[in-house]
C-alpha cells in the first residue's frame, strides 16, 4: 500500500494542519472528537472545538457511538458524551503511530 506525502503529513501533525486541499482526513476529525470528549462534552463544544457543521457532527456521531468509541449519557436534559475505554485505547494508537512516522 502506498501513502501519500500530504497522508503521512496529516498523520504526524495535528488537526491544525490542513492538506492543500483545506480538508482532514476522517481519521483526524475522530481523533479530535474523541480528544474532546475524553472529559465529556455536549454537542456544541465538540462542534466548535473541531471545527464542523452540526450535519458533519451528527455522522460523526454515529459512527463513534456505533462503534462504541464514544458514550452518550444525558445529564441535565442534555446529552454529554465521553470517549469510551475503546476509544482512549484508538487515541493512544493513533498516537503512537503519528510518533512513529515523525
Amino acid at each position: 500500500m502506498v501513502v501519500s506525502y500530504d497522508k503521512l503529513l496529516m498523520l504526524t501533525h495535528s488537526s491544525s494542519y490542513q492538506a492543500p486541499n483545506h480538508r482532514r482526513d476522517s481519521i483526524l476529525i475522530v481523533s479530535d472528537i474523541l480528544s474532546c470528549a475524553t472529559r465529556g462534552a455536549g454537542k456544541c463544544e465538540i462542534m466548535y472545538k473541531v471545527g464542523l457543521s452540526s450535519a458533519q457532527l451528527n455522522k460523526y456521531l454515529v459512527l463513534l457511538l456505533k462503534s462504541e468509541l464514544l458514550i452518550a449519557s444525558n445529564y441535565d436534559k442534555k446529552s454529554l458524551y465521553k470517549t469510551s475505554d475503546k476509544g482512549k485505547n484508538f487515541l493512544e494508537t493513533f498516537e503512537t503511530l503519528a510518533k512513529l512516522l515523525d
